[in-house]
C-alpha cells in the first residue's frame, strides 16, 4: 500500500510539473506591473504589455501572478471599450475558480466582469457581478474598493431608472466615506448624487450635492474634477432657470480648463456660454464666445465640437438677420456632417478592426491554451491510467487473499463445528450408556441378587423353624447366618438405589440430593450442610441426571480422599442458570496438577458439565480444603 501511495503521489507530481514549466514569474511581474502603469497614459501600450503577461501566466494557472496578469488585461479591456472581450476572458474563468482563490482575487476578478456587462448594457448580469464584487471586498474589509463598489451599483440601478434603490446605494457609499475618511471617494459619491437628483427633477437636492463635492474637491486641489463639478452647476443652473448663475460656474469651468490645457473642455464650456447668452439675447458675448470656441478647434481637430459650433453660429447669424452667413454656416455644417459621418464610420470600421486584432490574438491565445491543455490531459490520463492499472492489481491481490482467507476460516470453523458436534454426540452417547448401564445393573441387583438373597433368608427362616433340636452354639451360627443374609439384602438395595435412585426419577435433583445428603449424615465424623434455594420446579432430565453424578462424585472424593469433617453445599437456580458450591474443610490439593491426575473423577467431572454447556471451578491449595463451583445454563 506504501507503494501505491508513492506512485499516486508520484503522478501527481508529474501533472503539476507540467503546468509549472516556462513560469517566468519575474517576467510576468515586470508586465503586469508596466502595464499598470500605462494605463492611464497609453492604453495600447497598456493592452499589449498585459497581453503577454496574461499569455505567460497561463503557465502557472490560479497563482498569484496569474490573477494579476488576468485583472490588468481585462482593465486594459475596459479601457479600449471592448467589454465583449473582458466577458469572453472572465466567464470562463470565474466558472472553474478554485475554492482556496484568495478572497480579494476573486473581488477584483468580480469587478471588471461586472464592468464588462455594464459597458455592454447587460446591466442584470452586471448588477450580478457588482453584488458578488461588492461581498468579497467586504470579506477583506478593502474599504476604498467597497465604496468604489457601492457607487458602481448604484449607477447600474440608476441606468435601470431605479431611483429609490440607485439613491440606497449612494448613502451606503456616503457613510463608507465618512468612516474611512476618504475625501476623493466622498468627493465622488457626491457628484454621482447630483446627477441622479438632477436627472429624477430634484433639483435643490441635486444643488446640494454637487456643491458639496466641489467643496471637497476645491480643498483636494483636483482641477480637472473641480472643472466638471463646476460644469455641472453650470448645467443644472440652467435647469433651474437661472442663468447668472449658470454663467459664473460656467466662466470658472472655462478658467480651470484654460489652466489645465484641456481643450476640449474649453471648446464644449465655451459652446455652452454662447448658447446662454443668445438665450438672453446678449448677442455680442454669445459670438464672443463662439468666436472663442472657433479658434479652439485649429488646436484640438475636434469634429464634434465644429458641429455643434456651425449649428450655434449658424443660428446667431439667422437671429441678427445675417442671413447669408448663416446659410453659409448651415452649408459648412451639412458637409462637416458628411465629414463626420465618413470619420465616425472610419473609426467605427477601425474600431471593429481592433476588436478583430484583439479576438484573433485571443483566438490564437486559445488555440495555444487548447493545445497545451490536450497535452497535459493526456499526460495526466495516461497517468492516471498506469495508477488505475496498479491499483487494480493490487486490489485484485488483496481481494484474492482475504477471499481465500475468508474459505479458510470458513472451513475451519466447520471442521471445528463438526468436532464440536462429535464430541457433543461421543459424550452423549459415553453418558446415556453410562446411565443405561447403571440401570440394567441396578437392575439386575435389585431383580437377580436381591431376590435370591431373599429367598436365600427365607428358607434359611424356615430351616431354622424346623430344627427343634438345635443346641446353643448351633442356634447362634443359624441367627448369625440369617443376619448376614439380611444385611446382604439390604447392602444390595442401597447400592441398587445408589446406582438409580427412584427419588431422582420420581421428585427430581432437590429431593435426590437432600435423600443422598440424609444418609451421608449417619456418619458421626462428617457434618454436611445443604442449602437448596429456587428449584421448586423440576429440570430437564438429562441435567438433573449429569448433576446428580457429579455431586455424588464429588461427594465421594472428599469422602475418600480429603480427610474432611465439614461439607458445606449450595444449589441456587437463578433466572438462566443453576449454580452449585460445594466446599470442604479436608486437606487440599494443588489445582495446578489438575490435569495429571490419574483417574477418570475430575476429568469425569469436567466432561460432564462441558456436555451441559457450562463451567467447573476447583479453588483449591494444599491444607485450606477444597471449593468446586459449578454454573450450568438451564434455559
Amino acid at each position: 500500500m506504501k507503494h501505491l501511495i508513492f506512485i499516486v503521489l508520484s503522478s501527481c507530481f508529474f501533472v503539476k510539473a507540467s503546468f509549472s514549466q516556462n513560469c517566468d514569474t519575474v517576467s510576468i511581474k515586470k508586465l503586469y506591473t508596466e502595464a499598470n502603469i500605462a494605463l492611464s497614459k497609453d492604453v495600447n501600450r497598456s493592452y499589449h504589455l498585459a497581453f503577454d503577461a496574461y499569455s505567460q501566466a497561463k503557465n502557472c494557472p490560479f497563482t498569484k501572478h496569474y490573477f494579476e496578469a488576468l485583472i490588468s488585461l481585462s482593465k486594459a479591456y475596459y479601457q479600449k471599450d471592448l467589454g465583449d472581450s473582458s466577458i469572453r476572458l472572465l466567464s470562463p474563468i470565474v466558472s472553474r475558480l478554485p475554492a482556496n482563490t484568495p478572497t480579494a482575487y476573486k473581488a477584483g476578478i468580480y469587478h471588471q466582469l461586472s464592468s464588462g456587462y455594464v459597458m455592454t448594457l447587460k446591466l442584470e448580469q452586471g448588477l450580478k457581478y457588482c453584488l458578488e464584487a461588492l461581498k468579497n471586498y467586504e470579506l477583506v474589509n478593502d474599504s476604498t474598493n467597497i465604496t468604489n463598489m457601492l457607487v458602481n451599483i448604484a449607477n447600474v440601478y440608476q441606468q435601470q431608472n431605479n431611483f429609490k434603490q440607485a439613491d440606497l446605494y449612494l448613502r451606503k457609499a456616503e457613510a463608507k466615506a465618512k468612516i474611512i475618511s476618504r475625501k476623493v471617494a466622498l468627493g465622488n459619491v457626491y457628484n454621482t448624487m447630483g446627477i441622479l437628483y438632477a436627472e429624477h427633477g430634484q433639483l435643490d437636492s441635486a444643488e446640494k450635492f454637487f456643491l458639496e463635492s466641489t467643496t471637497i474637491r476645491e480643498k483636494l486641489n483636483d482641477n480637472t474634477s473641480v472643472a466638471w463639478n463646476y460644469n455641472n452647476l453650470g448645467g443644472l443652473y440652467v435647469m433651474m432657470e437661472r442663468p447668472k448663475e449658470a454663467i459664473v460656474y460656467l466662466e470658472k469651468a472655462l478658467k480651470k480648463f484654460e489652466e489645465a490645457g484641456n481643450y476640449d473642455g474649453q471648446t464644449s464650456i465655451a459652446n455652452n456660454l454662447g448658447e446662454l447668452y443668445m438665450a438672453q439675447n446678449n448677442f455680442k458675448k454669445g459670438l464672443e464666445y463662439y468666436s472663442y470656441s472657433r479658434k479652439l478647434y485649429a488646436q484640438t481637430n475636434n469634429l464634434d465640437n465644429l458641429e455643434n459650433l456651425y449649428n450655434n453660429l449658424s443660428v446667431y447669424y439667422d437671429k441678427i438677420g445675417d442671413l447669408k452667413t448663416a446659410f453659409q454656416y448651415s452649408d459648412s455644417l451639412i458637409v462637416l456632417k458628411d465629414s463626420l459621418y465618413g470619420n465616425r464610420l472610419d473609426r467605427s470600421i477601425a474600431e471593429m478592426q481592433v476588436k478583430f486584432d484583439v479576438e484573433k490574438k485571443d483566438l490564437e491565445l486559445a488555440k495555444n491554451k487548447a493545445e497545451i491543455q490536450a497535452k497535459e490531459e493526456q499526460a495526466f490520463i495516461k497517468n492516471i491510467i498506469i495508477v488505475s492499472v496498479i491499483t487494480l492489481l493490487i486490489l485484485l491481490s488483496i481481494v484474492g487473499v482475504l477471499f481465500y482467507r475468508k474459505k479458510q476460516v470458513e472451513q475451519q470453523a466447520k471442521l471445528d463445528a463438526e468436532i464440536a458436534d462429535q464430541k457433543e454426540l461421543r459424550v452423549k452417547a459415553i453418558l446415556e450408556a453410562e446411565e443405561k448401564e447403571r440401570r440394567r445393573i441396578a437392575q439386575d441387583l435389585h431383580d437377580g441378587v436381591g431376590q435370591l438373597l431373599s429367598a436365600a433368608k427365607l428358607n434359611l427362616s424356615n430351616l431354622d423353624a424346623k430344627l427343634t433340636s438345635l443346641n446353643e452354639e448351633q442356634k447362634t451360627a443359624m441367627q448369625n447366618a440369617l443376619t448376614l443374609v439380611d444385611d446382604s439384602v439390604k447392602e444390595v438395595r442401597a447400592v441398587s438405589h445408589n446406582m438409580m435412585p427412584n427419588t431422582l426419577i420420581k421428585l427430581g435433583l432437590a429431593s435426590a440430593v437432600r435423600e443422598f445428603i440424609t444418609k451421608l449424615g449417619n456418619a458421626p465424623t462428617l457434618k454436611v450442610d445443604l442449602e437448596i434455594v429456587g428449584l421448586d420446579s423440576r429440570l430437564d432430565n438429562q441435567i438433573e441426571t449429569v448433576l446428580y453424578r457429579v455431586i455424588q462424585e464429588i461427594v465421594n472424593n472428599i469422602i475418600k480422599h480429603a480427610k474432611a469433617s465439614q461439607i458445606s453445599m449450595q444449589l441456587i437456580r437463578h433466572e438462566t442458570e443453576l449454580s452449585v458450591m460445594i466446599e470442604d474443610n479436608g486437606v487440599g490439593f494443588d489445582t495446578a496438577k489438575l490435569d495429571s491426575f490419574e483417574g477418570i473423577g475430575l476429568k469425569g467431572i469436567q466432561t460432564r458439565i462441558e456436555f451441559l454447556n457450562g463451567s467447573v471451578h476447583f479453588d483449591s491449595s494444599v491444607g485450606r480444603g477444597t471449593t468446586v463451583i459449578i454454573d450450568v445454563p438451564i434455559v
